[in-house]
């Protein structure tokens, strides 16, 4: 394994990323424990050793899961442990910051937090952390009781507001963006990557591999494409995690791994890696198939939600379309069904009533355009 020096600790390059682990009768609350030990044994064996976690994850169980197998297998001194403060539900007079830690303390078996995230930022919930919980003195205290050890954030938002929350806080230590080859360019984008570098503000990446979107399994058009720039060999997550290893501007890489194979085939791809490692054919094939993925045309949905609060069935129609699209355009439609399954569960309820057709803008027929995506996602 390969790793980076940060705060004179050796971080690993590859992350565990503990939000898609293996679960019983497709349940999440039902983490198969003994899969998931199997898993992580063998990422300390061969040197990983950042764990990332959040408070939500498999409805708590993640972070109950990680810290009954540090506790049984005595790894705590072996392992980072990151984890994240939920920041969704903040206007709920039930929304506590200091108990959520506490319970997060709790489910993980342990004394201290090695890198404490904000969770998921975007909107105003960074100011409404800070104005309406304190949040910036209360991380301080937690910091200088040596309950968490580094303070940082994770983001989906603009890059404008990525600038501004790195610019308001100044004991941020880290954050956590999304980024792989064609998320480049929305969110923090390489222009945050830049800034942060630039303010000496590590950064950890999730979705290397767009939730597993970019492993494109049997997908004849995208083996063309490498094909064409000479890399028939490689396998689609290697490309799509050297494009991100390539980057000087990153800590550790996350991959949200579900399977022990995973594990090995994301150490060896990690194992290999550097910065500057993207050959320029290497570089031409991802722009390639970033242009071909952005040219597939799916249901013309613009996501509005004009459509939604006339549905007698609360459907959620545009998430539907969206699961749909991203199948599709990624040929891989398994990678949308826990999604998917969570959030629109109910398409079968449809009455037809045609109250969304009225409202769609774009006049879509979605009625017929819903059993459509039933019949690709169920």
């Amino acid at each position: 394994m390969q790793y980076r020096t940060f705060f004179g600790q050796e971080i690993s390059r590859l992350g565990f990323g503990l939000m898609r682990l293996p679960v019983i009768d497709g349940d999440q609350s039902k983490v198969d424990y003994a899969k998931v030990e199997e898993m992580v044994l063998y990422a300390v064996e061969h040197g990983v050793n950042y764990f990332d976690t959040a408070f939500p994850y498999h409805n708590g169980y993640s972070e109950i899961t990680f810290g009954e197998i540090m506790k049984k297998n005595n790894l705590r001194d072996k392992v980072l442990v990151a984890t994240k403060l939920f920041t969704l539900g903040m206007d709920s007079p039930d929304y506590n910051p200091k108990k959520m830690f506490e319970t997060q303390l709790e489910r993980l078996q342990t004394d201290h937090i090695d890198f404490y995230l904000m969770h998921g930022l975007h909107g105003d919930q960074w100011d409404t952390l800070v104005n309406k919980f304190d949040i910036k003195n209360y991380l301080k205290e937690q910091k200088a009781a040596g309950r968490i050890r580094h303070i940082g954030f994770s983001f989906h938002d603009s890059y404008e507001k990525f600038v501004e929350i790195l610019n308001d806080f100044d004991e941020w230590e880290l954050a956590q963006i999304q980024y792989n080859y064609l998320d480049n360019e929305i969110q923090a984008g390489d222009a945050g990557v830049a800034f942060a570098l630039e303010k000496g503000i590590p950064l950890t990446v999730m979705e290397p591999v767009k939730g597993g979107n970019l492993i494109f399994p049997n997908y004849p058009a995208i083996e063309e494409i490498k094909a064409k720039h000479g890399l028939a060999d490689m396998s689609n997550a290697e490309l799509a995690f050297d494009y991100v290893y390539d980057n000087p501007g990153f800590m550790t890489v996350l991959s949200g791994m579900s399977t022990l194979e995973q594990v090995k085939d994301n150490i060896a791809i990690a194992d290999k890696s550097s910065i500057g490692m993207m050959t320029p054919e290497m570089k031409a094939c991802t722009e390639e198939i970033k242009a071909f993925i952005a040219g597939i045309e799916n249901i013309p949905c613009t996501g509005c939600r004009y459509c939604t609060p006339g549905c007698p069935m609360k459907i959620q129609i545009p998430a539907a379309f969206n699961f749909y699209n991203t199948g599709k355009k990624f040929n891989n439609p398994d990678a949308q069904k826990r999604g998917y399954e969570r959030e629109c569960g109910n398409l079968a309820d449809c009455v037809e009533c045609g109250q969304c057709v009225k409202a769609c803008p774009q006049h879509l027929n979605i009625p017929e355009l819903l059993k459509e995506v039933r019949a690709y996602l169920e």
